[in-house]
């Protein structure tokens, strides 16, 4: 009876402790059509890096409604102080930005839009140099600017791949005025029934219409 409850209890922790690991985080906030990646997170230290799950992962546990909404220390700067060669996303008043993540293992193997799968939101100010900082006022909806799917087959490359990379998109809305914009890519993974959610912060540089 002793060995049946030790095992019963080896896999309660395991199974809570697959349910409560997520991970992962926005790589390119403008891709192009050529699928070179011409604007990056806060911070960005580059899939190259062996250490980027451990540096650059951000995972919110339980809800907290005062948790910061970016990185503390890597994301929380602003304006970033991004390298010459991970710089910032630029954007005109209208335009659409390519966003791209690797799915990290976490696709949802949907068929129709009725089944559940995970969402990302990107939410911002509005105002140039105006900032999200806490986890509670992404309650306020007038900051969702977009909403996506996280990983399915439709917006997935390769669904049989585990790290296959997946899209997104934001529209700069076009009454939007020149400066310097935090975005806050934010994903509700959330299979942790305390609630887990990981997020990427990013800034585009929104620049004047050219005149035709």
């Amino acid at each position: 009876m002793l060995i049946l409850s030790v095992i019963a209890l080896l896999l309660f922790q395991t199974s809570v402790i697959t349910v409560a690991y997520g991970h992962s985080w926005l790589d390119c906030s403008k891709t192009l059509p050529s699928g070179k990646c011409a604007g990056f997170p806060i911070g960005y230290p580059s899939r190259a890096n062996p250490d980027i799950n451990t540096l650059y992962t951000y995972l919110i546990s339980g809800r907290p409604p005062k948790a910061p909404v970016c990185q503390p220390g890597r994301q929380s700067v602003f304006p970033g102080n991004n390298p010459a060669q991970f710089p910032p996303a630029t954007a005109a008043p209208g335009q659409k930005l390519h966003l791209t993540w690797q799915a990290n293992g976490h696709m949802n193997f949907v068929k129709s839009p009725t089944e559940f799968r995970t969402k990302v939101q990107v939410y911002w100010t509005g105002k140039s140099n105006r900032l999200i900082k806490t986890r509670e006022e992404l309650a306020n909806k007038k900051l969702l600017l977009s909403e996506m799917d996280f990983a399915t087959p439709q917006n997935c490359d390769d669904p049989a791949n585990p790290n296959t990379v997946c899209h997104g998109y934001v529209t700069i809305p076009k009454k939007a005025k020149p400066g310097r914009y935090q975005m806050v890519w934010w994903w509700r993974f959330d299979k942790n029934p305390i609630g887990e959610e990981y997020s990427t912060c990013f800034e585009v540089i929104v620049k004047a219409a050219k005149k035709p």
